[in-house]
């Protein structure tokens, strides 16, 4: 199985004191389940870690240091990318069918460009997110 994982449950992967933490956590870890995410989910996550490290909610360095052995080269969770422009009207379509925040329908976008390329025949893929909308 495949899951897509949009910026706020990977978040939420390395805030202990946020809901759905230790389901997040698990799903990082879990045997049968290849994560993939948009590229910039790096610079988003990164930007809720320095954000928290600079309140004194989190070890900084320690969150950063994680997140970036999660998302390196083979590990947990594989960064994609689709061409921009594909991204761009799928996320606007998104946008205007839903009322979707951009980052939010720019993460739907990647999502089902790369995982209609990606799932075998009978193989199953999920979109994960903490999003309200």
């Amino acid at each position: 199985m495949i899951i897509y994982l949009d910026s706020s449950v990977l978040a939420r992967a390395y805030f202990a004191d946020e809901s759905g933490h230790q389901a997040a956590a698990e799903l990082l870890k879990a045997p049968d389940v290849a994560c993939i995410t948009g590229s910039w989910t790096r610079v988003e996550v990164t930007g809720d870690i320095v954000r928290a490290g600079r309140t004194g909610r989190v070890d900084e360095s320690t969150l950063l240091n994680m997140l970036a052995e999660d998302l390196g080269e083979g590990e947990r969770v594989a960064g994609v990318a689709a061409d921009q422009g594909d991204i761009e009207r799928r996320a606007l379509e998104a946008v205007r069918a839903h009322g979707l925040r951009a980052m939010d329908a720019c993460h739907v976008a990647v999502a089902s460009i790369v995982l209609a390329l990606l799932l075998g025949s009978g193989e199953s893929g999920l979109f994960a997110t903490r999003g309200q909308e």
